[in-house]
């Protein structure tokens, strides 16, 4: 095994299907499984450095905005309670369950009547030029490091605007061509737009965007939906990052079984499709269809073997796993979603254990 390459060089091969000379890794962890990561790592320790990553990742600077008074402009009518979190970017609000990573969510834009009232709401300032001053610089840090650099921050150009409507109206609006639907994802389009070439004058190597358009059994919507509302604004933001930087790879991630809109995703420009819901999709049947053009990022079922298996078993689906899906690269491993606290210590270890087999650093 050759591991005079660097992380970074390693997992450009990777994710262009260069046959790499070690399968790269890297995992989320939710608010939740940090705690056990914690008890086990100790208290601060950065995940991306006890476990080796790959990748660092980044996201814009905080906005210097005066933040809207979202109480007073929109839950003046008093359902929203005391003890919710307001977002101060977009106002959605949650009450959130930490111990189970569930969650509660209040919509700013449920009860608005006009698209003029869309145009109303103070839009976030995420693709201004000053949420990027200094990112470069981080960039070329890390690169230099030997880390590939993940640049994130890019609106969830679906899911943003449903939490700003409520999911519920904001399929009914796009159903009926509602002008607040059709209003609220031409604002979209901008943003993620800007926000796209912002990220990509960072000198980024992955763009990370993505939004979940499916349910575990299918898409959230039918094609022609999906093709009026939502792939445009993907599209245009992925044509505009590689206007800027051609060489700059986008990972996208939706949940669920996306298997019907890969086409279209590709069709869009994603280089890598994440996080590959085992549960949810046959992806080795993926690899074989689409592993010329597209790379994998995730597999590893954190609904399944991850909770619910032995050690061993995770250690036996993980071998499976990249020696099928790692074949002439296309890889990276990683749990099919962020590692809930359901998840025990020992099987997530187990994983890592085998990603050291296979030649990892």
């Amino acid at each position: 095994m050759n591991n005079s390459l660097t992380m970074r060089e390693n997992y450009l091969l990777a994710a262009r299907r260069k046959d790499p000379k070690w399968i790269p890794f890297d995992a989320g962890l939710s608010a939740g499984f940090r705690k056990t990561f914690y008890k086990h790592a100790g208290e601060n320790t950065d995940p991306c450095e006890f476990f080796n990553y790959d990748g660092r990742w980044l996201s814009h600077n905080p906005s210097k905005r005066k933040i809207p008074e979202w109480r007073a402009i929109y839950y003046k009518d008093g359902s929203l309670p005391p003890d919710a979190k307001i977002d101060d970017e977009w106002g959605t609000a949650y009450v959130y369950n930490e111990d189970s990573d569930d969650q509660i969510s209040y919509f700013p834009l449920l009860n608005i009547q006009t698209a003029e009232e869309v145009d109303a709401y103070p839009w976030p300032d995420v693709g201004e030029a000053y949420r990027y001053e200094g990112i470069s610089e981080k960039v070329k840090s890390y690169q230099e490091r030997g880390f590939a650099v993940h640049m994130a921050g890019t609106p969830c150009f679906f899911e943003s605007v449903w939490n700003l409507r409520g999911f519920e109206q904001l399929m009914v609006d796009m159903a009926l061509g509602d002008p607040i639907a059709r209003r609220l994802f031409e604002h979209m389009h901008e943003l993620t737009v800007r926000t796209a070439e912002n990220c990509a004058r960072t000198g980024a190597d992955v763009l990370t965007m993505g939004s979940d358009i499916a349910t575990q059994r299918g898409p959230l919507m039918g094609r022609a939906m999906w093709r009026s509302y939502i792939f445009l604004v993907m599209h245009d933001s992925i044509k505009a990052a590689k206007a800027i930087n051609p060489d700059i790879l986008v990972d996208y991630h939706s949940c669920g079984n996306v298997s019907e809109f890969i086409e279209d995703l590709i069709d869009a420009g994603i280089d890598i499709l994440n996080p590959c819901q085992p549960e949810a999709m046959d992806i080795f049947e993926l690899k074989r269809r689409y592993g010329k053009v597209l790379s994998f990022h995730g597999g590893i079922g954190v609904q399944s073997v991850l909770p619910h298996g032995t050690p061993e078993d995770v250690k036996d689906i993980v071998r499976r796993t990249i020696d099928i899906m790692g074949e002439s690269g296309g890889y990276i491993c990683s749990p099919s979603h962020a590692l809930r606290p359901e998840i025990p210590w020992e099987n997530f270890m187990a994983l890592v254990e085998v990603i050291k087999e296979y030649g990892h650093p």
